[in-house]
């Protein structure tokens, strides 16, 4: 795993354990600790410069007995650096929260600070022109790869959306189509249920003569509304009805009468022709 610290390694493996704990405790969002354990990593740094070996030296007493041999810019700046993990240290080991900017910046500044450290030792001008990378802080993987995973991550989505959408091609091109002709859109859900079907002239008749019986008992019932009085239709009156009967009884008795006037009529011819 990659680190911004790698080139401290070689140069100072105690103070590489100790900033790595550091960066470790950030990671996890442990803010306040990374900076108190950033403190104790530039004390060591500023004692190992000093080369004291007074064990009760506070590190304000080493920092300012550093800040007294100050020759260069660059070495101010190595200073500064320092005084703020200090500032940031003393102000969480009291109780203090501070915000995740801040426990950012005191990393970087720890970052510049071991470069100024290890080039007094090396006197390697490529350490000058390492920058930190916050990429590398959170994941492990330099800016550079990750961008380069981002591309490839990219193209395999892109890849994956085009066999995407010649599959959707495929399912498109066999959707079976209702009477009308319009796509059925819920083939691509279910084809199974859209597989093609056989004709059978046997389920044909069947299906012509369940139609016909059916058009034929609507024809029935029809016939048998229309033979029913439709209940709006006005009730004929009694009285003509009476009329009729009357006038039938006539007619039959005028029949009855006629027929028994022919018979006695026929009756007295024989008997006249008789005697």
């Amino acid at each position: 795993m990659a680190d911004n610290f790698d080139f401290l390694k070689n140069t100072d493996k105690e103070l590489f354990n100790s900033i790595q704990d550091a960066q470790k405790l950030f990671r996890d969002e442990y803010f306040n600790q990374s900076s108190v354990q950033l403190r104790i990593f530039a004390e060591k740094m500023v004692k190992k410069i000093l080369g004291s070996k007074e064990e009760n030296q506070t590190f304000d007493d080493a920092l300012n007995c550093l800040k007294d041999k100050i020759k260069t810019q660059q070495e101010k700046e190595f200073i500064d650096d320092l005084f703020f993990i200090k500032k940031m240290g003393n102000k969480c080991a009291h109780g203090e929260d501070i915000a995740p900017s801040e426990a950012l910046e005191a990393i970087k500044r720890a970052f510049e600070a071991s470069i100024n450290y290890a080039y007094s030792k090396k006197k390697d001008e490529k350490l000058l022109k390492l920058q930190f990378d916050h990429t590398l802080l959170i994941t492990g993987k330099k800016q550079q790869e990750v961008k380069l995973v981002d591309k490839y991550i990219q193209l395999a989505q892109e890849q994956k959306e085009e066999l995407l959408n010649a599959k959707q091609g495929e399912f498109n091109s066999q959707v079976d189509k209702n009477e009308e002709g319009i796509r059925n859109e819920s083939y691509v859900n279910n084809p199974k249920k859209y597989k093609e079907k056989k004709s059978n002239p046997k389920k044909e008749k069947i299906k012509t003569k369940i139609k016909e019986a059916r058009k034929n008992l609507k024809q029935n019932i029809n016939f048998e509304e229309n033979k029913k009085p439709k209940k709006n239709k006005p009730k004929a009156s009694k009285k003509p009805q009476k009329k009729t009967k009357k006038q039938n009884k006539g007619l039959i008795k005028l029949i009855l009468f006629l027929s028994f006037v022919a018979i006695s009529l026929i009756f007295i011819t024989k008997m006249l022709f008789f005697f």
